[in-house]
């Protein structure tokens, strides 16, 4: 007996559009998209680098919870690993919203 693959949900606006309707909404972190647009935090990684390149993409950047020192000058949309300054790891993670035009 096969398995019957699952039929994809029916969508009217691409992914990268969805996310990019959300991000208009406001702030979040990849976690809260990726539950709000129901796609692994791995797709909403390149779905963001993409928009990043496009220039609709506003970022606050990361910022260690240690020493508060803050990733400005990081051009890549994921989390740190750890801070440069007092090598601690908890780092607050980017937050992400749309350029108004």
């Amino acid at each position: 007996m096969k398995t019957k693959t699952p039929i994809p949900q029916e969508r009217k606006e691409t992914v990268r559009q969805e996310l990019l309707s959300v991000l208009q909404g406001g702030a979040f972190t990849v976690g809260s998209l990726s539950k709000l647009v129901g796609k692994s935090e791995k797709e909403i990684y390149d779905h963001l680098e993409h928009l990043q390149k496009t220039g609709s993409l506003k970022i606050e950047p990361a910022r260690c919870g240690k020493c508060d020192y803050v990733f400005e000058d990081r051009s890549r949309v994921k989390k740190p690993g750890k801070c440069p300054q007092c090598k601690g790891t908890f780092i607050d993670e980017p937050v992400f919203s749309a350029k108004s035009r």
